[in-house]
């Protein structure tokens, strides 16, 4: 593949019919609330229609299809280097909205927002959007990682949950979600970058997980599971015929029970990617100089 953002010759393709919400989605019991909150994660069920969720399928494929966001960073390869020249041996997509804006007005989002709001409060914000498809007959595997490991002293979050879902049914086999139940509870652990390459832009544990309380969350399209910051997840390989869809929302409150990152962690310092050198690349002249300081104030590598 080259790496300009693709376009269909001749019109443009009609966009899928997204559903009217007509909810603010399910309704979080109190025993539901306290599960999350000793587990690190919970899935619910109602978040969006059959119909919605294929209309959703379409705009999702034409995304990654298209390559939308390459030339800005937001395509890019989660656990390899980034190739303009093939194809990410698993994409992720930041931010999928600016590229298609009706994915902001679905009935999936809606209830997404509804759901954190039960769980951190009505002070929230959305500080992640992104989807990751996981080809095909794919060996690549999420690698077991905790959100929180991410974070910059920049990001003045001290709470935060990211919704995790799917948009065709989900099968151990096809990758779905794995979580170690209660590592919420427990320390942020070392990490590290992919094969220990800092041109990689994901993050595993420095150590593979003790898998005693591991749990695969399989789940229908419609659905999400919702976790912690600070649990450990991941995610199989997908062995089916069909790509793996998930749609992801996060969000944050600036009050919580920890506190505000005053040091940056040595692995994302280490970090240069050909993803963030295309974001750059993309900055008017002004805030290209000043990421730079940013980063340089930092200490992070160029």
């Amino acid at each position: 593949m080259s790496d300009h953002v693709a376009t269909h010759a001749g019109a443009p393709p009609r966009t899928p019919s997204i559903s009217t919400p007509t909810s603010v989605g399910p309704r979080l019991s109190a025993d539901q609330i306290a599960a999350f909150r000793r587990d690190g994660y919970l899935l619910v069920g109602g978040l969006s229609t059959p119909e919605e969720v294929a209309g959703l399928h379409t705009l999702y494929d034409r995304l990654f299809s298209e390559r939308r966001g390459w030339e800005n960073g937001d395509l890019f390869d989660m656990v390899d280097r980034d190739d303009a020249n093939r194809a990410p041996v698993l994409p992720q997509m930041l931010w999928p909205s600016r590229y298609e804006p009706a994915l902001t007005k679905t009935k999936l989002a809606l209830s997404a927002r509804s759901i954190a709001e039960q769980l951190l409060g009505n002070k929230i914000e959305n500080i992640l959007e992104h989807a990751i498809m996981k080809p095909p007959f794919s060996v690549a595997e999420t690698p077991w990682h905790q959100d929180d490991a991410f974070a910059h002293t920049s990001s003045m979050f001290t709470e935060s949950i990211s919704i995790w879902m799917p948009l065709q049914d989900v099968t151990v086999a096809s990758g779905c979600m794995r979580y170690i139940r209660g590592s919420n509870l427990g320390p942020l652990f070392p990490h590290r970058s992919p094969n220990n390459d800092p041109r990689i832009h994901g993050l595993e544990l420095a150590s593979p997980p003790d898998l005693t309380n591991c749990v695969a969350v399989p789940m229908p399209a419609g659905s999400a599971v919702i976790h912690h910051s600070r649990t450990i997840h991941g995610a199989g390989s997908n062995s089916g015929d069909q790509p793996r869809r998930a749609y992801i929302l996060g969000y944050a409150v600036k009050t919580g029970p920890r506190q505000f990152l005053t040091r940056d962690y040595p692995w994302n310092l280490e970090k240069q990617t050909a993803r963030e050198q295309r974001e750059m690349a993309a900055l008017p002249p002004l805030q290209r100089t000043a990421r730079r300081l940013r980063r340089l104030l930092r200490g992070q590598k160029f």
